[in-house]
């Protein structure tokens, strides 16, 4: 796999071929962050990091900006068949230089 196919990420979701493991419901609601707008990420976000040799499938981290401008971001990864939601985080000024890039 060359990459992550975004337009087909967006048809799972669209299809409601998705899966938010128990654990990651618990951190969005700790986190204030509601099931539409992780996926209102996957539908009109972009790719910002990808991990194609992910175990056991390729993964990849999406951000939208969600309610009064905030980025979302969405890490997923697919099997081609279902959409996996890993987890599902807020901006965070000490990960991230700017919504696009992170520290290292």
């Amino acid at each position: 796999m060359d990459q992550i196919d975004v337009l087909k990420i967006r048809q799972l979701i669209r299809d409601e071929k998705y899966l938010i493991k128990s654990h990651t419901r618990k951190r969005m609601a700790e986190r204030g962050i509601r099931e539409s707008e992780a996926l209102q990420v996957l539908l009109k976000g972009s790719i910002v990091e990808e991990t194609l040799d992910a175990k056991p499938f390729p993964k990849c981290l999406m951000m939208h900006f969600i309610r009064k401008d905030e980025p979302l971001y969405v890490s997923c990864a697919t099997d081609g068949e279902i959409v996996y939601i890993i987890t599902v985080h807020w901006y965070d000024t000490g990960r991230w230089i700017d919504p696009w890039t992170r520290r290292r």
